[in-house]
């Protein structure tokens, strides 16, 4: 095949991986429900717009560099208090983050070339796991970003205190990144066992001459990008040391402990709800297929084979550490899993050297995985996207929460002589509500009702408070059920003269 023709091909499938992965990430990105997380996230975010300050809670937050990139995407599109934030506002930064972090692996393509780069950056571009999680304003698709960046630049060029720059980008965004360190360095230790015979010590005299420079200016790099994010730009050093507790004090919520298993049985175990088979077995045994490749190929170059070892050792340490911790949610996988996409590429690096039987049924194999990707992403991030039946809508936000707000504002128009705030919110767990009432000034919350609930126009109250709000209620409001999240309703009392008023027909 001609030069100029090849380099022509291989651009536009480039090209096209990177517009698959863009399209699936920002195709109605607004459309979905705020998920409660996102909410939160969000309120973060407007508080330190509003006050010009941040101030990290080391027991229930995660970093701060989600919020720091999203205010000026929120500054440039004139949203600058809560009351102006939009959802596909917000998720620009993680569908641009995971956009990004398909285009990785074209850094390697003249490395380990383009057919086993290209296939990676097309799983990467067409998991749903990924994608589904690039389209939420929560941290992890920032954090896979900089993850597999940081992966890559530790294989490629550890030098110049660039991976600590990865590694403290890492840490400003969650403090789980001490588990990727954790991860990597058991990866190197058992490359390293492998590689034994190369230790002598004039190669480890020589290994300590290399990196000893680069190791110091990675952990400063480090050190210093996280507590720039940390401090906010160093002018809160009390931020520092807050992140440094984080790893005492951080407290998880309740109703998330699952088996060690659970992570391994949602990626890689076919299994059907909604109508919708959901599995990433194909990827996981591409996966294995590009490890077993490093045992056969004798003439495989040292350099592959001790980078394709790597990323399947780090992938498993991923798996066996987060499946050690009790605390889990789907959303934790998306730097692992994208190990293993990358891993997955490898899968054909050596495809040439088989016989054709053995090249067709690879090829299959990965087209039959490339497409069940691809349909599993458009069922979750479509129909699916706020569903429990989708094993990626973990706790979704039920869709009539958003009529909520619309709803309120119709009835203040019917009703103007009467005033709907201050309005009252019951109990505890009510994520994602405060983002669907920010267009109201006056809103109060409470634990356990107050003794004048009975005085407020509009009353909101979780299932935990329920009785006694509905005892307190019963003569003065009308109650009318709402859903919140999956499994969890909410009841809206309204004040019985604005409820007449409501149902009243209209003056011709």
């Amino acid at each position: 095949m001609h030069s100029l023709t090849k380099k022509i091909i291989i651009l536009v499938c480039w090209t096209g991986v990177l517009a698959l992965g863009a399209f699936l990430r920002f195709d109605q990105l607004a459309a979905r429900p705020f998920h409660c997380d996102e909410a939160t996230g969000a309120r973060i975010t407007a508080k330190r717009m509003e006050t010009g300050t941040g101030q990290f809670d080391p027991q229930h937050f995660h970093g701060p560099l989600l919020s720091s990139l999203a205010m000026p995407v929120c500054r440039a599109r004139g949203e600058t208090r809560w009351q102006e934030m939009t959802k596909g506002t917000l998720r620009l930064v993680p569908a641009l983050a995971g956009s990004l972090l398909v285009l990785l692996p074209w850094f390697w393509r003249r490395r380990w070339g383009d057919a086993p780069m290209l296939l990676a950056a097309t799983l990467l571009a067409t998991a749903p796991l990924l994608v589904y999680y690039s389209r939420m304003y929560i941290h992890e698709s920032v954090f896979g970003l900089f993850g597999i960046l940081g992966l890559l630049v530790i294989l490629t060029n550890p030098r110049h205190g660039i991976p600590g720059v990865c590694i403290g980008l890492m840490f400003a965004t969650r403090e789980t990144f001490a588990i990727s360190l954790i991860a990597w360095l058991a990866a190197g230790g058992v490359v390293a066992l492998g590689n034994r015979a190369w230790f002598t010590h004039a190669t480890l005299l020589a290994a300590w001459r290399t990196f000893r420079i680069p190791a110091l200016w990675s952990a400063l790099s480090a050190m210093v990008t996280a507590g720039y994010f940390y401090t906010d730009g160093f002018s809160n050093l009390q931020g520092a040391v807050d992140a440094v507790r984080t790893f005492f004090v951080y407290k998880t919520g309740a109703g998330h402990d699952k088996p060690f298993f659970y992570y391994l049985d949602f990626l890689t175990v076919p299994h059907k709800s909604g109508g919708v088979w959901w599995f990433g077995t194909p990827v996981a045994v591409l996966a294995l297929i590009a490890y077993a490749t490093t045992f056969r190929s004798a003439g495989m170059d040292n350099g592959r084979r001790n980078t394709i070892r790597f990323i399947a050792y780090a992938s498993v340490g991923h798996f066996i550490i987060y499946g050690l911790i009790a605390y889990k949610t789907p959303w934790l996988m998306v730097l692992p899993w994208a190990h293993v996409c990358v891993l997955a590429g490898f899968s054909v690096a050596g495809m040439g050297s088989l016989r054709p039987r053995w090249q067709a049924a690879l090829l299959v194999l990965v087209g039959l995985t490339v497409v069940a990707q691809f349909r599993q992403t458009r069922y979750a991030t479509g129909r699916l996207a706020s569903d429990a039946r989708n094993p990626f809508a973990y706790v979704p936000t039920r869709r009539d929460i958003e009529a909520v707000e619309p709803w309120l504002q119709q009835v203040a128009k019917k009703a103007p002589q009467h005033a709907l705030e201050p309005i009252a919110v019951i109990g505890n767990g009510y994520w994602p509500l405060p983002w669907y009432l920010r267009s109201f000034k006056t809103i109060g919350y409470w634990q356990d009702p107050p003794p004048d609930l009975d005085k407020f126009p509009v009353v909101f109250c979780v299932p935990d408070s329920s009785d006694a709000v509905v005892t307190q209620l019963a003569k003065t409001h009308t109650p009318l059920p709402r859903g919140l999240r999956a499994n969890v309703s909410i009841t809206l009392f309204l004040r019985n003269d604005i409820w007449s008023a409501w149902m009243s027909p209209d003056t011709p």
